[in-house]
């Protein structure tokens, strides 16, 4: 499991203050299992009037999800197949993409490919992945790039055990 080492809760709420408090944006959040940043992202959507979307990939967590979060209005669960051919399950754009994924086992292209439509242009994506070398970081930059995000940033000294990249997406047009 790649998430075995917790967040520090401390960190989590500094990594979360990147997140503009303005009421009604749209959070989704892929991910395997429960941790912190589920726990905290769930409280800024309480608190700031956010829709806060889980996209659980493990039935499991899911069936967990549903049960914990059985009464609340801000968050949305749903049961996900990363293999799917499309990732739009409903015609939302969101501010947010948060992944906690494990990513060595999938294409990260193919991944923010079918991520690309659910980010409203401006909007941030945001992969936390386990302390990684520079080449694995050049190559998420690179493949971030190339799929049109833009201020491609790696904080690689805020968690203990984890690297966090963040970039915005552009509009591209059509030639």
């Amino acid at each position: 499991m790649i998430f075995m080492k917790p967040f520090e809760q401390d960190k989590v709420k500094q990594l979360l203050e990147i997140l503009q408090k303005k009421p009604t944006q749209r959070i989704v959040h892929f991910t395997t299992s429960s941790h912190i940043l589920t726990k905290y992202l769930h409280q800024l959507s309480q608190t700031h009037n956010h829709d806060y979307y889980l996209y659980c990939n493990k039935d499991v967590f899911y069936d967990k999800s549903m049960t914990k979060y059985a009464d609340q209005s801000n968050i949305h669960i749903f049961k996900f197949d990363l293999h799917r051919p499309r990732y739009m399950v409903q015609p939302i754009e969101f501010d947010y993409l948060i992944a906690t994924l494990d990513f060595t086992e999938e294409d990260k292209g193919e991944f923010l490919g079918k991520c690309s439509p659910l980010i409203r242009t401006g909007g941030t994506i945001m992969i936390i992945i386990p302390n990684s070398r520079y080449t694995e970081r050049d190559e998420w930059k690179n493949i971030l790039q190339k799929q049109y995000y833009t201020s491609v940033n790696i904080i690689d000294d805020l968690f203990e055990h984890y690297d966090v990249i963040i970039a915005k997406r552009v509009h591209v047009q059509e030639i």
